[in-house]
């Protein structure tokens, strides 16, 4: 299988799924443990939600959260020949966190903060760029009705990617930002078409675990979404897209190893 899971690590109080439950240290910690156990190539680890409605906080409270786990985490993902990204868009957090060791900075807010571009042009940290409309995510505020969002994306990451590769950065993987300005009909025409995006010659990843988007197929709005999100990841699978971020990875791990199967039969 050539997708490779990101694992979501949320070192927060209030993300939207799963906010809590791994703000203590020692939670993150296991629950990094238990990514590693089931199948991830990549932990993704955030302290700072990016929900809509979510509240910013400082440099110093999302370092404050990270700090305690974040050498621990990085050390036993290496060891175990697994990767970790820092979901930030601050540059002097992505900064620490590249001196710890981070092979990726996933930005969400795609290189908002004018600093990062510069941050990540000296270090060998790839960088995985979003499209957004805006940090936290505002639900008012969505691309144009009518418009192609498939075009209104390339036009966007083109800009964006020209600005970076002027700075050096090439390590680029390209995030259609799936809930981050779109409504959920623009985000299913999106994972719809999302082999449009192929043109633009850079890895995909799509981030679409526990998504509102699901909201329209399921009017008793399903806490989890469990089996439409790994539906989803099953299709981008077989599309090749390169990096899916999910919440549940063993359920994941336990879909791909029969898809394995498929892509390895001679029969």
């Amino acid at each position: 299988m050539m997708t490779k899971i990101m694992g979501i690590l949320n070192i927060t109080p209030d993300s939207f799924s799963d906010g809590g439950k791994f703000l203590n240290g020692d939670a993150a910690l296991k629950h990094a443990e238990y990514l590693i156990d089931n199948g991830v190539n990549i932990i993704d680890i955030g302290a700072e939600s990016t929900r809509s409605g979510a509240i910013l906080i400082s440099e110093e409270e999302e370092w404050d959260r990270l700090e305690p786990a974040l050498q621990k985490i990085i050390d036993m993902a290496h060891k175990a020949k697994i990767e970790v990204s820092i979901d930030t868009n601050k540059a002097k957090i992505a900064e620490k966190a590249i001196n710890v060791g981070v092979d990726y900075i996933n930005d969400v807010s795609g290189t908002y903060d004018k600093k990062m571009a510069d941050i990540i042009s000296q270090s060998k940290t790839k960088l995985f760029l979003m499209h957004n409309l805006g940090v936290p995510a505002d639900k008012n505020n969505i691309l144009p009705k009518g418009a192609d969002p498939i075009h209104e994306l390339i036009e966007w990451f083109k800009k964006r990617i020209a600005a970076l590769n002027n700075l050096g950065i090439t390590k680029i993987i390209i995030d259609p930002g799936i809930g981050f300005g779109k409504d959920a009909e623009q985000s299913w025409y999106i994972i719809n078409n999302i082999d449009k995006l192929k043109a633009l010659n850079f890895p995909i990843c799509v981030g679409h675990s526990r998504k509102s988007m699901f909201h329209i197929l399921n009017e008793k709005h399903s806490d989890n979404y469990e089996i439409e999100t790994l539906t989803v990841s099953i299709v981008l699978a077989q599309k090749e897209i390169q990096y899916i971020r999910v919440h549940n990875t063993a359920f994941h791990l336990q879909a791909f190893n029969v898809l394995d199967k498929f892509d390895s039969s001679n029969v």
